[in-house]
């Protein structure tokens, strides 16, 4: 994927884990180490080249090379909206990654899942994401055009 490449990367502090879901939703890099020191969260993202976003004041006030975001509002969409102005709703790049651990998604046969997901789903599905490294698999479901149309909206609107 050559535009993944060119996206911002995150790393993301564990309190902002929905956010993280979205911004992997989007099709972006967000990673969370969980229990780490800051110390060592400034060498990962300096190595990997990733903004931080983090909840702390003392944090985002940290003399630094990294670039840290304070991420001030509590609900996800009002997050979003805080970083919106570096990010992009990018339809080819939306649901590329896995929610739940950050990895790229790759299609699969339907043949190939039979026995993992709901026979309803199979019959009323053709195409089929799944995560290399977790396992999970990903379809089109109901709440698809739902995600779709709130992000869109966040992103066109700019408001909730």
């Amino acid at each position: 994927m050559t535009k993944e490449t060119k996206l911002p990367r995150f790393l993301l502090r564990e309190n902002l884990s929905k956010l993280a879901r979205d911004l992997r939703l989007l099709g972006y890099d967000a990673a969370i180490y969980n229990q780490i020191s800051f110390h060592n969260l400034c060498r990962i993202a300096a190595r990997e080249n990733r903004i931080i976003l983090t909840r702390s004041i003392g944090e985002s006030k940290q003399k630094t090379d990294n670039h840290i975001i304070r991420i001030r509002a509590v609900h996800v969409d009002q997050q979003l909206l805080e970083i919106r102005s570096i990010l992009k709703f990018d339809p080819s790049i939306i649901f590329s990654r896995c929610s739940l651990c950050n990895k790229i998604l790759y299609e699969i046969d339907k043949k190939k899942i039979i026995n993992f997901v709901p026979e309803y789903v199979l019959t009323h599905n053709s195409r089929f994401m799944i995560c290399r490294f977790c396992g999970h698999i990903y379809w089109e479901g109901d709440h698809h055009q739902a995600i779709i149309k709130r992000l869109k909206y966040l992103f066109e609107e700019g408001k909730l």
